[in-house]
């Protein structure tokens, strides 16, 4: 028997078709079974083909400060049973993430979107991970440069610490005019008509008498935001315009919004609810504003409007947000947050919390691929699971104006 056998990387012989982080440009990627290939690698080959120029918000990654960095852990936080010691051993190795005997051993499954998910057990093992978002013993550490976060940022994690790597990406497509509301999206994969942004008309306040450079949520009165199916009077047609509200004291600026979709045969679509695809059948774009999709949970995975011939539903899943911030005195700012499960699931969000998109530019935020802790993957839905605790919580986007008050 030979004692050391020779070490391959593991291959379903599994392909899925996905997009890169701005969606210009698609191609097969093979089953990946650890984080740094879900969530890194397969980008990082395409950005040299393609987005590896543009203009881009990094997030903050762990810089090391040694030569010999280890990975994070709390002792007090790891599990009694040997299986469980067995996954942290694991995890120490590389990024790739166990499961305990019976459950899968890999990525793969829970990668496929609905494909294949028989065997697919609970997030976090069943009862045991009730405890995983509380690490009292690491919580109040502070920015490390000699340990890292060998998995992914959430809301269980120690404060301070960073990963090797970013499982998120914010890429600037140009300038808020290279997106035409008439034309939409002019990227692969997209089914006919629901490659259309949606609307977001946002009151620049110019009144002296109000206070200036105020964030203003989305659950503010129907005053600041239109309700769903009505828009703020003001300048018609392409993002970066301002129009001038009814009482001519109001400036109203035109963003857009789009929530993408992608399934595992690279079909993309825009979603203007929860339970909705955009489909233009006419000249103008959607009519329906962008209020809706931000002022609720937006599903991680929904049908994919294609299904195939099989019996089981095939899932789509939330992987980009586009964003055209108009030329205007305006700034939106963006708080992505995801739930991939429900409770005890963490809440994933990127290496930067807040990010603040400036005035003038289309913005593509690319989620991660796969959502990971120490405990092993957040698996998709099956079919007898809601699909409403995989979510996107509401809040992601909200605009802060800085209008100078007039002379």
């Amino acid at each position: 028997m030979d004692r050391n056998p020779p070490i391959l990387h593991h291959n379903s012989r599994g392909r899925s078709t996905s997009s890169c982080n701005c969606g210009r440009k698609q191609a097969q990627r093979e089953d990946p079974f650890d984080i740094k290939a879900a969530n890194y690698d397969f980008y990082q080959m395409l950005e040299e083909k393609c987005c590896g120029k543009l203009e881009r918000i990094h997030f903050p990654v762990f810089q090391p400060s040694t030569p010999d960095p280890a990975p994070a852990c709390d002792e007090a936080d790891e599990p009694p049973e040997a299986e469980a010691g067995g996954e942290g051993e694991q995890l120490k190795e590389k990024e790739a993430v166990g499961h305990t005997p019976g459950d899968s051993t890999s990525l793969s499954l829970a990668l496929s979107l609905g494909q294949s998910t028989d065997s697919l057990g609970p997030y976090g093992g069943g009862d045991g991970g009730e405890g995983q978002e509380k690490r009292p013993s690491l919580v109040d550490r502070q920015a490390s440069t000699v340990e890292y976060l060998p998995g992914m940022l959430h809301s269980g994690c120690p404060k301070g610490l960073l990963p090797k790597f970013s499982s998120w990406s914010l890429v600037k497509l140009g300038p808020a005019k290279a997106y035409n509301c008439h034309i939409g999206l002019e990227q692969p994969g997209f089914l006919p008509s629901s490659a259309f942004l949606l609307p977001w008309d946002v009151v620049i306040r110019c009144r002296p008498e109000e206070e200036m450079g105020l964030s203003e949520p989305l659950d503010t009165g129907s005053s600041s935001w239109p309700a769903p199916n009505k828009t703020l009077p003001g300048k018609r047609g392409g993002a970066g315009g301002l129009g001038r509200g009814r009482r001519g004291r109001d400036d109203v600026a035109r963003a857009f919004v789009g929530f993408e979709y992608e399934d595992s045969r690279g079909r993309r679509f825009l979603s203007c609810g929860p339970d909705k695809v955009v489909k233009v059948l006419g000249p103008g774009g959607p009519k329906e504003p962008a209020t809706r999709v931000l002022n609720c949970d937006m599903p991680l995975y929904i049908p994919s409007p294609a299904q195939g011939r099989g019996l089981k539903p095939h899932y789509a899943q939330l992987t980009r947000l586009f964003i055209v911030v108009p030329d205007a005195p305006l700034d939106l700012i963006l708080t992505p947050q995801i739930q991939p499960g429900p409770p005890p699931c963490p809440v994933f969000h990127p290496e930067q919390a807040e990010v603040v998109l400036p005035p003038d530019g289309f913005w593509v935020l690319r989620f991660p691929y796969a959502y990971v802790t120490e405990r092993g993957p957040c698996y998709p839905p099956k079919e007898n699971q809601p699909l409403a605790s995989y979510r996107v919580l509401r809040g992601i986007l909200r605009a802060n104006t800085a209008s100078p008050a007039p002379q």
